[in-house]
């Protein structure tokens, strides 16, 4: 019986030299990452986003914020896979460029949280005093958020995904636990991440049984990475829910395609 070959539905994708998406959120965050560069402005702007953060419930910020945890993310980004398959190598290399880049900016700065400086903040989550620039959340948000829209012309998904990570960098705001200018930096990492993946690393061809292989993989990595977080006794109970939710979705997911893979293939 010859192994069934899984060609995406979404094959073609645009130039990540041309997309204009792409560019024009590039162009949004550089404006706002001059008007940042102004300390005056920069506090400003985390005082009335932190404020206006109290306006919403603990739970429901802090299960946005985690959405910018790399191994939550990673359950989003391999459920987008099993739909995307020829992008795996993309999101692979594009993650490891993060790995690498943002911890070791975050090293070299150095830079001070809000709660190591000001005397009154809101703070939901863990209270951070260092190693605030650029954001670690932020840029694996628009790191899955760039892979997107360069890899679909639907205007709406590329809305859609930009919304969520935008929420969810300015959620980081929000919870005290960084700058608008660690946010926005952030961005522009996972940006970076995900263009020079789109422009240097080819779409893949799997077939089926390598798409299971490859993803049962990632899959138990991922449930490896987020396990240890499950029994921190710190996390609200609505961050819980929303990994074992995500464990859980995912793992359907995966099962669906195995037992359904023509629904994820075309003749």
């Amino acid at each position: 019986m010859t192994e069934q070959v899984i060609y995406p539905k979404a094959i073609v994708s645009p130039s990540v030299l041309t997309d204009v998406s792409f560019k024009l959120l590039v162009l949004f965050l550089f404006a706002l990452h001059l008007l940042l560069l102004n300390d005056a402005t920069n506090l400003a702007v985390f005082s009335q986003l932190n404020q206006f953060g109290q306006l919403f419930p603990p739970g429901l910020l802090a299960m946005l914020t985690d959405i910018g945890d790399g191994a939550t993310l990673g359950f989003l980004a391999l459920a987008y896979l099993v739909y995307r398959p020829d992008m795996v190598a993309r999101v692979v290399v594009a993650s490891i460029m993060s790995l690498l880049l943002v911890p070791a900016l975050k090293g070299y700065y150095d830079a001070p949280r809000p709660a190591a400086v000001l005397d009154f903040l809101h703070i939901i989550g863990e209270t951070r005093l260092s190693h605030s620039f650029p954001s670690g959340h932020a840029a694996t948000a628009f790191l899955l958020a760039g892979l997107i829209v360069l890899a679909t012309r639907q205007l709406s998904v590329q809305l859609t995904v930009i919304g969520v990570a935008l929420m969810v960098a300015m959620s980081r705001v929000m919870v005290g636990a960084h700058w608008p200018v660690d946010v926005v930096m952030g961005a522009f990492v996972g940006l970076f991440c995900a263009f020079v993946a789109c422009r240097f690393i080819p779409l893949v061809t799997l077939s089926q049984t390598r798409v299971l292989q490859v993803f049962s993989f990632l899959y138990l990595v991922l449930v490896v990475c987020i396990g240890e977080k499950l029994i921190d006794q710190a996390l609200l109970w609505q961050v819980v829910g929303l990994r074992v939710g995500l464990i859980v979705l995912t793992a359907a997911l995966l099962v669906y395609r195995w037992r359904y893979p023509a629904k994820f293939s075309v003749t």
